[in-house]
C-alpha cells in the first residue's frame, strides 16, 4: 500500500486531505509543521510527500531542500494557495515532481498523487532491471574464480533478486559481510541503507536499545527519543552478524519484527511498521543450536529462507594466487606494486589458513610492510608459515598409507600418459593446475 506524508499547518485542510487519501487506499501520516514533516521523512519511508508552500518555520521549499540534501527517496509535490510561476519553477529545480494550487478538486489531487507513485515505482523497476542485466559490482569484492566461488556468487545473485531473509554461514574470516553487502547491492533495496550490526559486540540491554530504539526517558541517559537500527534500515537491509549469540529475549523480539514487520521502541506502547530485509550471518551450527535449545526453532526457519555458505579458504586454494595479487595491489607502496616470488607463493598456497581470507590479507599486508624489496620472498613471510611442518608420512600397512601410495602412483601415471604436460594431466584428473602442483610437491614428484 503506497505511503503518503502530508505536511500542512492548517488542521482542517490536513484532516480533509488525509481522509480523502485514505479513502483512495493510501496510508497517510500527517505533520503540522515543516520541521515535524522533515523528521518523519527521515525516520520513515514514504512514496509521496505532499507539502504546503507557506508554513511557520520551515516552508515547503525549505523542507524540499533539506530532503534533497539528505537524499530522501520520495516523490515530492508542493501545494500552495499563493502559487506563482516562479515558485513552481524553483520547486521543480529542487526536485519536486509536481505543483498543485489550492483550492483543488479531489480527482485532480488523487490523479497527481497516483502519477507520482507510478513514477517512483517505474524508476525502481528500471533500476532493478538494470541490475539484473549487469551483475552487481559488489560481487567483484568476492575474489575468486574457483568452481565453489562461482556457485557462491550464483547463489548470492539469486538470493538478491528474490524476497525473503538470507542466512549466510561460514567460518570466521570467510567474507560473510561481503556476501551480505553483495546481496543488498544486487537487490531492489540498493538505493537505501545497508545497516550492519554485530550482535556479539554489545551487551543484551545495549543491543536491544540499538536494534529497537527507545522513547525519551525510557532509561537513565535517554534524554531524547531515538529510532533503532531496524527503523534506520527502513526500505533497505539490516545485517545481523553473529546472530547465534542473541539472547532468548532478543530472539523473541526479533521474531516478532520478522513475522509482522513491527517494532516497538523501549518505553513505548505503540508499534511501528518497518519495511526491512534481514540478512543474518553466523559461524556456528544454528541447526545444532536449535536442537540444544540455545536458538529458537521458529526464528531459525524465519532467517533460513535463503542460504549462502561461504567456503573456507582451504577448500578453494586455487583462488589464493588471485587473492594474493589483489592484496598486493591494495597495499601498493610509494615505490610501486609489490610482487611475490614463486617460492613465497608456493608457501602461501600450501598454508591451511585457519583464519581464512582475513588471515591471508593480514599476512600479505605485514609482508609488504616488512619486505626489504618490492619482491616478497620466503624470508618476508611470518613465522607461522615458515614453521608449518610437513605432516609425517602415514605408517606402513595403514589405510592412509595405501591411499597416499595410490594417489602418488595415479599422478605419475597420468603425467606419463600426457607426456609430462601438467595442464593436460590436471584436466584429466579434474583438478586445477595449482592443485596439481600442490599434489606433486606433496608426493615429491619432480616437474617433468
Amino acid at each position: 500500500m503506497p505511503r503518503v506524508l502530508l505536511i500542512d499547518d492548517d488542521q482542517g485542510v490536513r484532516d480533509s486531505m488525509a481522509r480523502m487519501l485514505r479513502s483512495a487506499g493510501y496510508t497517510v501520516q500527517a505533520a503540522a509543521t515543516g520541521d515535524e514533516g522533515f523528521e518523519l521523512a527521515r525516520e520513515e519511508s514514504f512514496d509521496v510527500i505532499l507539502s504546503d508552500m507557506r508554513m511557520p518555520g520551515l516552508s515547503g521549499i525549505d523542507v524540499l531542500r533539506k530532503l534533497r540534501d539528505v537524499r530522501i527517496d520520495a516523490s515530492f509535490i508542493i501545494m500552495t494557495g499563493f502559487g506563482t510561476v516562479d515558485s513552481a519553477v524553483e520547486a521543480m529545480k529542487l526536485g519536486a515532481v509536481d505543483f498543485v494550487q489550492k483550492p483543488f478538486f479531489r480527482d485532480e489531487l488523487l490523479m497527481r498523487v497516483r502519477s507520482a507513485v507510478d513514477r517512483r515505482q517505474l524508476a525502481r523497476q528500471v533500476d532493478l532491471l538494470q541490475r539484473q542485466i549487469q551483475p552487481s559490482a559488489s560481487l567483484e569484492a568476492l575474489i575468486g574464480e574457483s568452481k565453489v566461488m562461482a556457485r557462491v556468487k550464483d547463489l548470492i545473485q539469486r538470493a538478491a533478486a528474490a524476497p525473503g531473509t538470507v542466512l549466510v554461514t561460514g567460518e570466521t574470516g570467510t567474507g560473510k559481510e561481503l556476501a551480505a553487502r553483495a546481496i543488498h547491492a544486487g537487490s531492489p533495496r540498493t538505493a537505501r541503507a545497508f545497516v550492519p550490526v554485530n550482535c556479539a559486540a554489545l551487551t543484551e540491554s545495549l543491543l536491544e536499545a540499538e536494534l529497537f530504539g527507545h522513547a525519551r526517558g525510557a532509561f537513565t541517559g535517554a534524554a531524547a527519543a531515538r529510532p533503532g537500527l531496524i527503523e534506520h534500515a527502513e526500505g533497505g537491509t539490516l545485517f545481523l552478524d553473529e546472530i547465534g549469540t542473541l539472547s532468548k529475549n532478543l530472539q523473541a523480539k526479533l521474531l516478532r519484527a520478522l513475522e509482522s514487520g513491527e517494532v516497538r521502541r523501549i518505553g513505548e506502547n505503540d508499534s511501528r511498521y518497518v519495511d526491512v530485509r534481514f540478512v543474518a550471518a553466523t559461524n556456528i551450527d544454528l541447526k545444532a543450536a536449535t536442537a540444544s535449545g540455545d536458538f529458537r526453532n521458529d526464528l531459525y526457519y524465519r532467517v533460513h529462507v535463503h542460504h549462502v555458505n561461504m567456503p573456507p579458504l582451504r577448500e578453494r586454494a586455487d583462488d589464493i594466487p588471485l587473492l594474493v595479487h589483489y592484496f598486493l595491489a591494495r597495499y601498493e607502496t610509494p615505490a610501486g606494486v609489490p610482487t611475490c616470488s614463486s617460492a613465497a607463493m608456493e608457501r602461501l598456497i600450501a598454508f591451511p589458513y585457519p583464519g581464512n581470507v582475513r588471515q591471508l590479507q593480514h599476512i600479505v599486508q605485514r609482508a609488504v610492510a616488512t619486505a626489504r624489496s618490492l619482491e616478497i620472498d620466503l624470508d618476508d613471510l611470518p613465522e607461522e608459515l615458515l614453521a608449518e611442518a610437513v605432516a609425517p608420512a602415514p605408517a606402513e600397512g595403514t589405510v592412509a598409507r595405501a591411499r597416499e601410495k595410490a594417489e602418488r602412483e595415479m599422478i605419475i601415471a597420468t603425467l606419463a600418459r600426457n607426456q609430462g604436460e601438467i595442464g593436460a594431466a590436471a584436466r584429466e584428473l579434474q583438478v586445477s593446475r595449482t592443485t596439481m602442483w600442490r599434489l606433486m610437491k606433496k608426493h615429491g614428484i619432480e616437474s617433468p
